[in-house]
This record gives C-alpha cells, structure tokens and sequence, in this order.
C-alpha cells in the first residue's frame, strides 16, 4: 500500500447548530501533550509530505495504558487518520530511533488475535516510512475510562517519532484494513459509542498556544465541548465521510486571507473551489501556490529547504500585533478565524539569529485542496459530530476557563 489518504473534507456551513447541551457527563475529557517531534509531519499520506526534523515543530500526544496489566504510552493523536496502532519491542532492533516505549501483546492477558483483519500495513509517503504489523484486541484506558479497541500492532517499521504509535480518529471508512482486506472495524470512537462512554460519535479539540506550558495543555474531549475555549460564534459546516476509495473531493471557496504588514493591509482573495482538510497530524498548513506567494513576498520570505519546501522570514515578524485572518464563508454563516504572527513566525535553534521558520507551505503542483495543520489549529476551536456529519469552527480563546463549561453532547 503506497499511498493512503485519510482525510476529512469540509463543505458548506449550515444555519443550525449541531449540538445540544445535557446534564449527564457522557464524554471524556484529556489533556493533550504538546511534544518536540523528530518527523513532525512524517504522518501525511500524501506524496509531498514532510519529514521535518526542526525543534520547534511539534505534535500532540495523549497518554494510555493498553492490556493487562496495563503498558504505558504517548500516541500522537491524528485527526488524519482511522488507526490506533503501537510499536512492538520487534521493531527495537531495525528502527532505534523510532520510539522508546512499547506495547508487547504478549505480555498482555485481555489482548486477543484480530487475524481476520488480514495484516496490518500502511505506507506513509515511500516504503521508506512504512509500518508493518498485525491486528490484535485489547483495553484501551485513558482518562480513567477504559475502552475495548483493536489496533495495529508494528513489527517492522522503518522511521519513527520518540512517541509509541499513532491515535487515529477518522472514519472507519479509511482503516488500513479496507485498503488490505475490505474490513473495517469499530473506530475509538465509535467503541465508546457502542460501549455506552460517549452519547454521540463526537469531540472536541483545543491544540492551545504554542507557547503554552505543561501547566495549560490542550484538551480533547470525546463526546463533549468546553464553551470556555472559544469566542465568538461557533459556525457548523458539513462533514463528507470519505468512501473507502479514498477522500471524496467536494469543494468550497477557499477562505479570504487578510494580514498587515508595516501599517498596510492586505487582502489575498482566493477564487478557485478548493477541499478544506483538518489535520492534527500535520505540522505546517498548506496554501495553494498563489495565496501563499502572495504572504510571502510581503513577508521578504526566503526559501530554505527546498526538498521540504520549507521557509524562512525574519523573526521581528513574531512581534508585529494581528497575524493571518482566515475568512470562511457559507450560507450558513461567515467565521473569521485569526492567526497571531508567533504561531505562524516559528523560532527554531537549528536557524541563525533572528531567521524563523515560516509556518506555512505552498502546495506542489496545486493540487485541489487546503490541508490546514497545527499552525492553524492552534488558533481555531473544532467541535467535530460524526454521526450528523458536522464540524463547528470557531476562534479559540486561551483566556478564559470555568469549573461548568463542558458538556455533553446529545443525540439530536
């Protein structure tokens, strides 16, 4: 399997909100760690990802316990994705740098063969990054619950991250299995749908800033939302479940870009149909060619790494008030969402003085679609509803905070 692509595709926004409060506490609430990654974005499925190894790039883990007795572990959460999976002490030999901890079966009396789903691969962009294992069952706990899942378990893999494995939350319609066996399994989060943990096939994430502390994390919640993290209005688009084909390319009008730059404003339209993709497990955010040279002639960036097609700018651009502003608009409603320059002016000790990374990327070849990663996701509350195919976008607020805040969300 030499290429997988496992992604949300948002379309139009929707008048209605798509959620409603209740008073049980059916969700789940985690921290989210906030960890410096070796391959930051090794993760993307797609031909012009990147394996990019600077400092201040980072992913976002959420620490488990798997089998009994339980076997600790930091999974990058990966809204890209549909697989849990972990590394086996097999790959210890072939791969020292890929992790430092390890889920072993074996040593687990709950876990049980999953065969029937045939053998677990996935190649991330060459078989170069690619992970080969097999299928097994067991219990997942984190956040005090504990959960029945199957996830892949890694015998041979050939780059790795110092976290254990990956945490998938896609679809079921694009698990590693459909591409090998035409299976799919029950997704987390539909195991704690069905096992009665969560109301709705839901969640949602708040990445934070990016220079928060260990004492700020970022949170998911599955099954709830913290009204505490947003401000303003949280605006509903609709979701397309991808077939097992692979993503289903619906278009919306790609978002207005405005910014200022030395007292003068610019405004970078975009006039094409562009798939709009959220992905946690992607580090940089992906603009087509002439919106992102558009911001970075204006930013006198330089290109630095050509094989990553990685940027530079200067980093007096951290320090300027305001940032990018997205607009998106549907016929439900318009959502601004704005990026404060030290999230997309990204200082790095592999840079010399004064020289930061650009925390944007133009697409190769133009290739149809956004992939907005964790330079913008920071700045933006996600509220995601699978089962009325819904996410709602808001600007985060790493403000405010109260004891009442979450809540469930309920069956419509």
């Amino acid at each position: 399997m030499h290429l997988l692509i496992l992604f949300w595709t948002l379309t139009v926004a929707s008048a209605l909100p798509f959620f409603q409060e209740q008073e049980a506490s059916s969700y789940v609430s985690l921290p989210l760690t906030k960890k410096r990654s070796v391959d930051a974005a090794k993760h993307r499925r797609r031909a012009f990802s990147s394996s990019l190894g600077h400092k201040n790039l980072v992913h976002y883990t959420i620490d488990v316990n798997i089998g009994t007795p339980p076997q600790a572990l930091s999974l990058v959460l990966d809204t890209g994705s549909s697989d849990i999976w972990a590394y086996s002490p097999q790959v210890e030999t072939q791969c020292p740098n890929c992790t430092s901890t390890y889920y072993d079966p074996s040593e687990s009396s709950t876990a049980k063969s999953r065969d029937d789903l045939g053998i677990f691969n996935i190649s991330y962009v060459s078989q170069d990054s690619s992970v080969l294992g097999y299928y097994v069952g067991d219990t997942l706990k984190t956040g005090g619950v504990s959960a029945n899942v199957i996830l892949g378990v890694a015998t041979e893999a050939h780059s790795g991250d110092p976290a254990g494995g990956i945490m998938g939350i896609s679809f079921s319609a694009n698990e590693a299995s459909v591409y090998q066996s035409d299976i799919t399994y029950p997704s987390y989060i539909d195991s704690l749908y069905q096992q009665g943990i969560i109301a709705v096939r839901g969640y949602s994430i708040y990445l934070n800033e990016l220079a928060f502390t260990d004492t700020t994390p970022g949170t998911i919640i599955f099954g709830g939302y913290d009204k505490s993290k947003w401000t303003g209005d949280l605006v509903t688009f609709s979701l397309v479940e991808p077939s097992p084909e692979g993503a289903i390319e619906l278009d919306i009008g790609g978002p207005m870009i405005t910014f200022v730059v030395d007292g003068e404003t610019y405004k970078v339209p975009n006039d094409q149909e562009y798939t709009v993709l959220l992905d946690t497990g992607t580090t940089l955010t992906y603009l087509p060619k002439s919106q992102f040279f558009a911001i970075a002639d204006e930013l006198d960036a330089e290109l630095y790494d050509e094989d990553e097609s990685l940027y530079v700018v200067s980093c007096d651009y951290a320090d300027d008030d305001g940032g990018l502003g997205y607009e998106f608009t549907g016929p439900g409603g318009d959502v601004l969402i704005t990026v404060p320059w030290p999230e997309v002016v990204v200082p790095d000790s592999e840079l010399p003085d004064g020289v930061c990374l650009l925390g944007l990327s133009p697409q190769p070849n133009d290739e149809g679609f956004y992939i907005f990663g964790d330079t913008f996701l920071r700045s933006v509350y996600m509220l995601f509803n699978y089962d009325a195919l819904t996410v709602g976008l808001a600007q985060a607020s790493y403000d405010n905070s109260c004891s009442d805040c979450v809540q469930s969300l309920k069956p419509s």
